[in-house]
């Protein structure tokens, strides 16, 4: 089921849409309205700037908050697809998602460091196919799968997330 067979994304989606045609037609009326009211005789003594401002003036606030709805939407829609989109799991970029949550405190209520980090069974996987692809040893094979086996991996992670953590917090004080 794609981002579209989503009813929340669906509904945010033609909101939109429908905000977008509804600003192209109020600027085609504001821009009508201050053109047929720079054409009228009752204001000629009037500056022509202030004669169209005051007649489109309805038509720029109902742009402007149009506009608003519109900006309001596209953000909904981007954190709606954003949360249902498939992640790609890897060590990389979980490294890269846990130093944006750290710098960035509002990022960690998203919780994409979860979605990104890779599983066990993700790792294994990428173990198989670089065994089946040759790129590892069985010797080496079996001993990356029994420390996956055995859990040490996680340990090291953690390590591995906490001398990162401390160059980070360096890096931000310098």
């Amino acid at each position: 089921m794609g981002l579209l067979g989503d009813s929340k994304i669906k509904a945010l989606f033609a909101g939109l849409v429908l905000s977008l045609v509804l600003l192209v037609g109020i600027a085609a009326l504001g821009l009508l309205a201050a053109l047929s009211a720079l054409g009228n005789p009752g204001a000629a003594g009037t500056p022509m700037l202030l004669v169209a401002l005051d007649a489109a003036a309805p038509y720029i606030v109902a742009f402007l908050l149009d506009g608003l709805v519109a900006g309001l939407l596209f953000v909904a829609l981007t954190v709606a697809a954003a949360r249902r989109v498939s992640m790609p799991r890897d060590d990389r970029l979980a490294r890269l998602v846990r130093r944006a949550e750290r710098l960035h405190p509002k990022a960690d209520s998203l919780g994409l460091s979860k979605r990104v980090e890779p599983t066990s069974e993700d790792r294994m996987d990428e173990l198989k196919r670089k065994y089946v692809e040759d790129e590892i040893t069985e010797a080496e094979f079996e001993r990356r799968m029994k420390r996956l086996m055995d859990g040490s991996m996680d340990g090291s992670d953690d390590q591995r997330a906490r001398r990162e953590r401390g160059r980070a917090e360096r890096e931000f004080e310098r």
